[in-house]
């Protein structure tokens, strides 16, 4: 690489985490993911109770460990609960995962490689988004990392600390996503163990046993209090979460959302665009030589193949799934951005490429995606894809008075409980929102748009808009005697549905 091609690297690479702490502050939570882990995240802080998850006041929350609420919850117990203190722990964990994969790359491919991977890495859209976002993904990527990096060290002769890490990484996972972890990272290096015939080398390379105690010592013991506290967590997290999510379709055992049915496969185009447009340098690879792809995968103890085991594997097993999200594909992008910065420093013989992986044009593209993210979350919040709350918790604050209440008419908005700090209620009855009309206050309704044909009329008739947010929630309040007695402007107002 060139003197300025380094500096070319190094200022995407700036940019787009400069681009990505941006957003970390000033993005809202959208729901119905983010801000529900960041909620979970604050009613940690605010109970007191770091063991349990609690998706509801009281209610536990056994889809998922909680080493990612933990991030989340020790930024908000030191920052508040906003958006920068939820995240920036997620965010840290992110820039380990692209000191990993800078390291590996160095160690691999030499002076140079390192900022390439990591800018890679961080200009494809699905590390980008997920290297901020209060989910589980990243610190399950930060595990598997951790593990595929670690084992690759020492196999090549590495220190102690590089087959420790092995386990470490594991541990990880399974604090973050469970034994998911070991379906994702365990495969990988079997397959290249097999292929290679080093299992002998493994069992002296590797801490096998005492790298698994370890492992067991920083699991066990919040596996063993999370079953003692709530009896039936394992049946559900192991059996359910692990097991009839992925093989049953529309899944209907989630107590805490929705399946997402797809066709098998849908995980492969998740892939292309959370690697777009990078993954086009994928192209370069021999595919169409069986000898020039053979030597190339077992050349440097193997390390094509490697890096192709575990880029591949992560997708490879989510094809027949049929109840995926689009976050499922990100623990093979640390491969894919080691294959790519080897495939840009590789000089193939004649015919090999077809493509160049590092054109700047794709870097282009990266950079006009950033913009427009950042554009539509901060300044077109109404056409992003998904929506906030905040803006309607902030009008509500506004217009709140000594003994005002907010309650959502509809499906539950996990970042209006976020924003309230818990003060929002939730109900799907009418019923329940006339027993609040009825009681002493002024009571604030918020309502999707989508659910107004299904207000009964005595409830619209009691209620006047307050504000609007293009297709999201509707706020408004409740009628008085007249609307003088309401506080609102009469002139500003028509009852709803009008």
């Amino acid at each position: 690489m060139t003197p300025r091609a380094a500096r070319l690297f190094k200022i995407l690479l700036g940019f787009l985490i400069g681009a990505r702490l941006l957003l970390l502050v000033f993005a809202p939570h959208t729901d119905p993911s983010e801000s529900r882990y960041a909620e979970i995240a604050r009613k940690m802080v605010e109970t007191g109770d770091w063991n349990t998850p609690q998706f509801d006041y009281g209610v536990p929350f056994w889809a998922k460990p909680p080493l990612s609420m933990w991030l989340s919850a020790v930024g908000i117990d030191l920052f508040g609960a906003n958006e920068f203190g939820s995240r920036i722990f997620i965010f840290i964990a992110a820039l380990g995962v692209l000191a990993l994969v800078a390291d590996s790359a160095r160690r691999e491919l030499g002076k140079g490689a390192g900022w390439i991977a990591a800018t890679l890495l961080m200009a494809m859209p699905l590390f980008f988004y997920c290297s901020a976002a209060v989910m589980t993904d990243l610190a399950l990527l930060l595990g598997t990392t951790l593990t595929m990096t670690g084992f690759r060290d020492a196999m090549r002769g590495g220190s102690r600390i590089h087959g420790y890490s092995v386990f470490v990484g594991l541990a990880v996972g399974l604090l973050a996503k469970g034994p998911l972890v070991a379906v994702i990272a365990l495969p990988p290096m079997a397959g290249w163990l097999l292929l290679t015939g080093r299992w002998r080398q493994s069992w002296k390379s590797l801490p096998w046993l005492s790298g698994t105690l370890l492992m067991l010592a920083l699991v066990l013991p919040w596996y063993v209090m999370a079953e003692r506290k709530t009896p039936g967590f394992l049946d559900y997290f192991l059996v359910g979460e692990h097991w009839k999510r992925f093989t049953v379709r529309g899944w209907q055992g989630d107590l805490y959302g929705n399946a997402h049915p797809v066709l098998p496969g849908t995980v492969w185009a998740h892939l292309v665009l959370g690697t777009f447009p990078w993954c086009l340098g994928l192209l370069a690879l021999p595919f169409r030589r069986w000898r020039g792809l053979r030597a190339w995968a077992l050349a440097d103890d193997a390390r094509g193949l490697y890096w192709l085991f575990w880029a591949v594997w992560p997708v490879a097993f989510f094809t027949p799934a049929r109840n995926i999200i689009a976050t499922y594909p990100l623990p093979a992008l640390p491969a894919l951005a080691l294959l790519l910065t080897e495939i840009s420093r590789s000089h193939p013989a004649r015919g090999w490429r077809t493509f160049r992986p590092l054109h700047p044009a794709l870097a282009a593209i990266t950079v006009l995606i950033v913009i427009w993210g950042i554009v539509v979350s901060l300044f077109l919040p109404a056409h992003a894809p998904k929506q906030s709350e905040r803006a309607l918790v902030k009008r509500f604050n506004l217009e709140q008075q000594a003994g005002d209440r907010l309650i959502y008419y509809g499906p539950r908005k996990y970042s209006a409980e976020f924003y309230s700090e818990g003060a929002v209620d939730h109900t799907t009855s009418a019923a329940v929102v006339t027993e609040r009309l009825d009681a002493p206050g002024r009571t604030f309704v918020a309502i999707p748009a989508y659910w107004l044909p299904l207000v009964p009329p005595p409830l619209s008739r009691r209620l006047l808009p307050v504000a609007t947010w293009g297709s999201g929630p509707s706020l408004y309040v409740e009628r008085a005697d007249t609307p003088e007695m309401a506080g609102i402007d009469p002139s500003k107002t028509s009852p709803i549905g009008n």
